[in-house]
């Protein structure tokens, strides 16, 4: 990990890490955003945030090339939350392929596709952002 997990400015609710692109990563992100979210009070939302995050961070770690991740979580309302984890990987965004039944890999977006209430992906200037928002009064885990 680059930087602990750190407060946003005081205007932001949020927080905001980086973390080295590799495999420890993930794990790292899922105590971060846990962390956050019960700082807040909503933990009902940790085990679906955790999980999405995990799913988000694997997938710039192992498919981009990214040096660094940062995840960022602020809170958007009294009970919902956005997470956003941006990579510097400049390649073209495309959409899942269809999986079939025995195919044990590439569920991760469509985890998040059912899990959040909203969820999305941005090429910005300096990458890619892949973003998703919770909800504590739709939490389906």
């Amino acid at each position: 990990m680059l930087n602990p997990l750190i407060p946003a400015p005081a205007d932001l609710p949020g927080y905001l890490a980086k973390y080295t692109a590799r495999d420890t990563a993930p794990g790292q992100a899922r105590h971060d955003v846990a962390r956050a979210l019960t700082s807040w009070g909503l933990e009902q939302l940790v085990d679906t945030a955790k999980l999405l995050v995990s799913e988000l961070v694997t997938n710039a770690v192992v498919h981009t090339n990214s040096r660094v991740i940062s995840v960022t979580v602020s809170r958007t309302g009294g009970t919902t939350v956005r997470i956003v984890v941006m990579d510097t990987d400049r390649t073209e965004i495309t959409p899942a392929a269809s999986l079939g039944d025995d195919e044990v890999s590439g569920r991760g977006l469509l985890l998040v596709e059912d899990l959040a209430v909203r969820w999305g992906i941005e090429r910005v200037v300096t990458g890619k952002r892949v973003w998703c928002v919770l909800d504590a009064q739709q939490v389906t885990l």
